[in-house]
């Protein structure tokens, strides 16, 4: 299925899942038969250009937020995220849905980790080959990514500093759904170390 250009409807998923962070929601794109088109998962009133009609939406995107904790069998469990903090554990997770009855052709999804989200090594799914990472950069890379340092030496680039996700899907097949999804932690922010004052000086005595 080829077009010039696609139309993108965002929806976020409540509930079980929580509400989603604006920026994960924003930075959810769609690139489809070569041509991109970004759309917001923002209300509808605050949009500058039109919602397309219903019948026109080739794709549907769903973006979902759990929070993962052990249950008291130690199996992993799926909680609301409404409230989050330090040290939680966020899966977010975007299913495409072709309403067409052909395939789209040349699907790519990105996924923002925003400033206070660490992306967990491993969890982007699926993995292997169809996705890549990147820094503020914006240059996509196999996981883990590395960086050249002076002298020709390299090191692992921290996971902290990881700021995007982008899988390349490929193929949608015709009435067909399939969906990525990756964990981050809430990161911890250190408190200020006090400073203690400096003692005032007494003035020097007169002689």
């Amino acid at each position: 299925m080829t077009a010039s250009t696609w139309d993108l409807f965002l929806s976020s998923s409540r509930g079980r899942a929580g509400a989603v962070h604006p920026l994960i929601r924003a930075g959810l794109v769609l690139l489809a038969a070569g041509a991109a088109t970004v759309a917001f998962a923002q209300p509808a009133a605050s949009l500058e250009a039109p919602r397309a009609p219903v019948a026109a939406q080739a794709v549907t995107v769903v973006l979902a937020q759990s929070k993962v904790v052990k249950g008291p069998d130690g199996n992993e469990q799926f909680q609301d995220a409404a409230t989050i903090k330090p040290g939680d554990v966020i899966e977010y997770k975007a299913t495409y849905t072709n309403n067409t009855g052909k395939p789209v052709k040349g699907l790519v999804a990105d996924l923002p980790i925003p400033e206070g989200l660490e992306y967990l090594p491993r969890s982007a799914k699926p993995g292997a080959s169809l996705v890549k990472a990147a820094t503020k950069t914006a240059v996509f890379e196999p996981e883990p990514l590395v960086r050249k340092l002076p002298g020709g030496k390299t090191e692992p680039v921290p996971y902290s500093e990881y700021r995007m996700l982008r899988w390349s899907l490929g193929q949608l097949p015709a009435n067909g759904s399939l969906a990525v999804s990756a964990r981050a932690k809430v990161e911890t922010v250190a408190p200020p170390t006090a400073v203690p004052p400096t003692p005032a000086t007494p003035p020097p005595r007169g002689k």
